[in-house]
C-alpha cells in the first residue's frame, strides 16, 4: 500500500513540473465556475472533435442541435486566431483583451469560429451587465487551458495532469 502511495505522490510531482508557469489551478478552478454559471446556458462545455464535426460538417447541426459554439471549440479558435502564440502570458492576456470586446460588443465580423460552424447560430447577446472583467479573466484562463494546441497545451482534456 505504501509503494502505491509513493507512486502516485511520485507521478502526481512528475505532472506538476510539467506545468508552464502561467497554469493557475485556482484561477482555472474559477473560471470553470463563471463558465458553468453565465455560459453554459448556450454552450457546452467540452465534446469530441470527431462528433462536432459530424455534426457541422455531415448533419447541418441536426444531430446536436447545439445553440452556440462549444468551449473547446472556442479555447481552439481563441488561441489559433488572436495574438501571438511566442509568449504564453502576453498570450493570455490578448485573448483576455479580445474576450473582454467580443462578450460586451459581439458582432459577426469578430468572429473566430469557423464559417460552417458560426453559420448555425445567431450572434450572441452582450454580456455588458451580466459578467465583470474579473469573471472575464477568469472564464479566459480556463477557456485558454481547457484545449490544446500546436504542442502548447499539452493538457488536452486530461485534468489529471493539472
Amino acid at each position: 500500500m505504501k509503494t502505491i502511495i509513493a507512486m502516485f505522490v511520485f507521478l502526481g510531482s512528475v505532472f506538476a513540473s510539467e506545468l508552464p508557469e502561467e497554469f493557475d489551478r485556482l484561477l482555472y478552478d474559477k473560471g470553470e465556475k463563471v463558465f458553468e454559471n453565465k455560459c453554459m446556458e448556450c454552450h457546452q462545455k467540452s465534446m469530441p472533435i470527431p462528433l462536432l464535426m459530424k455534426n457541422f460538417i455531415e448533419e447541418n447541426n441536426k444531430l446536436l442541435n447545439l445553440k452556440a459554439p462549444t468551449g473547446n471549440e472556442i479555447s481552439f479558435r481563441l488561441k489559433q486566431q488572436i495574438g501571438s502564440r511566442d509568449d504564453m502570458e502576453f498570450h493570455l492576456h490578448q485573448t483576455e483583451d479580445f474576450l473582454k470586446d467580443y462578450l460586451y460588443n459581439p458582432d459577426l465580423s469578430k468572429t473566430i469560429c469557423l464559417e460552417g460552424v458560426i453559420r448555425h447560430f445567431e450572434v450572441m447577446p452582450s454580456m455588458k451587465g451580466k459578467i465583470s472583467e474579473e469573471e472575464i479573466s477568469e472564464v479566459n484562463h480556463f477557456l485558454y487551458f481547457l484545449e490544446g494546441f500546436n504542442g502548447v497545451n499539452k493538457f488536452y482534456h486530461d485534468e489529471t495532469k493539472f
